[in-house]
């Protein structure tokens, strides 16, 4: 080896260890194991969560994100990727012990008023044990610089189970709350329209009943469901649910005031004038959870509008999964509808995405139950 050569390694070696360099990357490394398509980014967003649900961002523009902790019953809010010390609110679940030992129950649905930050209310739908009971309600905090006050049940005492609980909650573009339940392990109540078990329900924001409900004194609005968890409206104002099979057939039901989606009667398409056919029925378990429509611009325009659908897979199993663990897009345009990974977990160990959320950046925000996380997915083009 040459002086000459010696000599330009050395000036090569400093300056790459130089203290104040600058380097710019072409595009970002990602740091975990979501694949994600060409020209997105899968990066952690906070981590620290005590089996984080739901998550939601106030439509006020602001980038505080609220994300529901199951057990504990807080609600903690997120500002650049840092948890606020003091939780916006606690709502008293009474259950401890792990997921999923201990069930389902707990803190898990949670939507902002339309008219926030004006009507400043924040509502959460959840499952708590009494010493006698499981049961489910709908409740509301006003937000009162960034605290939950004024804690208010709009709609108590539904009974529920360990599982096939009360889940999430959405509001219409009509100004009515809707409420997803499952049929707490009571099949037959889900045929009953004067049940509010396996149904989706549809409430004043103040909790009273709407006058123009498909069913005269009943807050049900669609019924013969099993476990249905995450609600979204299209841009057409048109319902969607995702349903939890018990080991086939997981739907995406379309709803429709007053109509009857088969549980416990028929599963699946029954192909029966009867029921309304789901929009697509899953074959293999996939336990489809959290939901919304793109409605944000930093996507590229073939996203938008789409339907973005998380599939939280077998409950505790660790490792990837073949058919679930992932989201997809859905075009409902299509027909039949068509089906398309956009973030797959390739994660060795435990972990199940539950929730999404579009940010105000037209980002992703992801919620892992298992890993205590909330990731976030965006485009660098």
């Amino acid at each position: 080896m040459n002086l000459r050569f010696l000599l330009l390694f050395a000036i090569l070696f400093s300056r790459c260890d130089s203290q104040d360099r600058t380097l710019t990357p072409e595009a970002p490394v990602p740091t975990v194991p979501i694949r994600v398509p060409d020209g997105f980014f899968a990066e952690i967003y906070s981590a620290g969560l005590a089996l984080p649900t739901s998550l939601a961002f106030p439509p006020d523009g602001s980038d505080r994100l609220f994300v529901n902790e199951l057990q504990t019953g807080r609600i903690r809010i997120i500002e650049g990727g840092v948890i606020r010390e003091t939780p916006f609110a606690q709502v008293p679940t009474n259950v401890q012990g792990g997921f999923p030992v201990s069930g389902e129950n707990g803190l898990l649905g949670i939507a902002f008023d339309p008219g926030y930050p004006a009507d400043p209310y924040v509502y959460v739908t959840y499952g708590y044990r009494t010493a006698n009971d499981t049961l489910g309600a709908v409740a509301r905090f006003t937000d009162v610089n960034g605290q939950g006050t004024d804690f208010t049940i709009l709609l108590d005492s539904i009974k529920s189970a360990p599982g096939h609980q009360i889940q999430s909650l959405a509001f219409g573009p009509d100004g009515k709350l809707y409420v997803a339940t499952g049929d707490a392990y009571r099949a037959d109540q889900a045929q009953d329209v004067n049940s509010l078990l396996g149904k989706i329900l549809r409430l004043n924001p103040d909790g009273t009943l709407p006058a123009d409900n498909p069913f005269p004194g009943s807050y049900t609005y669609a019924y013969g469901l099993r476990n249905n968890y995450d609600l979204a409206f299209d841009d057409q104002g048109v319902l969607y649910t995702a349903e939890n099979g018990p080991s086939v057939n997981d739907e995406l039901n379309r709803i429709e005031a007053g109509g009857n989606y088969g549980w416990p009667v028929v599963l699946g398409p029954a192909h029966d004038a009867a029921f309304i056919d789901p929009v697509h029925a899953w074959s293999q378990i996939v336990s489809p959870d959290g939901m919304l429509f793109y409605r944000g611009t930093q996507f590229p325009a073939e996203y938008r509008g789409k339907l973005f659908i998380v599939y939280f897979g077998d409950t505790h199993s660790t490792g990837p999964s073949p058919v679930a663990k992932r989201i997809q897009t859905v075009d409902l345009t299509a027909t039949p509808p068509v089906f398309a990974d956009f973030a797959v977990y390739t994660f060795p160990g435990l972990g199940n995405p539950l929730d999404v959320a579009e940010g105000p950046d037209g980002s992703l925000y992801l919620t892992d139950i298992f890993q205590g996380r909330v990731y976030r997915i965006r485009y660098t083009g």
